[in-house]
């Protein structure tokens, strides 16, 4: 499948269980400030519901919108377990273009042995979901840019302002989630919603020091792209074999040579 396609298919993201139930929970998500403007993250973790508890806690009405802002979030939603749910995501209402509007899934939360994906630790506290999906949310540029030059610039991640923001790429988004999730220390999450759905995202005081960090880790994966790149083309410069390559000292930037 292409990028576009990719693009495309993830534009009206609808997720549904395996077997009928309970009235359809459905959340649509708004996009909104710098997450629809520049782009980022958005993790939604499904969390089943026994039906005895779904009926006391949702009701027979399960139906929601949020509004997210934020550049990465969080988003925990119920429901009856062996039930169906369904989620959307939709520009703010006014955006131009927001027909050309799309998201992209990155990665899908699996689940381990017992059939329980990660446990929450805000929002729904405690609470084990089964499973979920990490999805980007592209900048505006890179799907309705004013020109095709625009619109490459931000899918390969250039910026061009010394005040711009991290790009929102496909590789920065990636970024993004490991310091979010496996940086050097937790970030906290501050969660509000209802029964169906919480949401939890990054306080705004927390979000210039992960900013920084967010920079530092595009940095660290182009200088590993370079890295790779060097050592594939020292590789491939011997027809024979069997030789080594090792860091070039006198050079100032990834590159090695080849040794017999």
């Amino acid at each position: 499948m292409s990028f576009k396609a990719l693009l495309a298919a993830a534009s009206l993201l609808i997720a549904v269980s395996d077997s009928a139930g309970e009235p359809l929970p459905d959340l649509t998500i708004d996009l909104n400030g710098d997450l629809l403007n520049h782009g980022g993250v958005v993790v939604v973790y499904t969390i089943p519901v026994p039906p005895d508890a779904w009926t006391k806690t949702v009701g027979d009405s399960p139906a929601t919108n949020i509004r997210l802002d934020g550049r990465y979030a969080e988003v925990q939603l119920r429901y009856p377990k062996g039930g169906r749910f369904a989620y959307r995501f939709r520009p703010v209402e006014g955006t131009p273009d927001a027909h050309a509007h799309a998201t992209q899934v990155l990665s899908v939360i699996g689940t381990d042995m017992e059939d329980r994906g990660p446990q929450m630790t805000a929002g729904f506290e405690n609470a084990y979901s089964d499973g979920g999906q990490i999805i980007r949310v592209p900048p505006l540029a890179e799907l309705t840019g004013q020109d095709e030059p625009t619109r490459t610039m931000a899918r390969w991640g250039e910026t061009e302002r010394n005040d711009a923001p991290p790009p929102a790429d496909q590789r920065s988004a990636r970024a993004l989630v490991g310091i979010v999730r496996h940086g050097p220390e937790p970030i906290p999450l501050r969660c509000n919603g209802d029964q169906l759905a919480q949401v939890c995202t990054i306080p705004g005081d927390r979000w210039p020091v992960l900013e920084a960090r967010w920079w530092r880790a595009i940095a660290e994966q182009r200088l590993e792209r370079l890295r790779d790149r060097a050592l594939r083309r020292c590789y491939d410069s011997s027809w024979s074999g069997g030789g080594r390559c090792e860091p070039d000292p006198e050079s100032d930037e990834p590159a090695y040579l080849y040794r017999k």
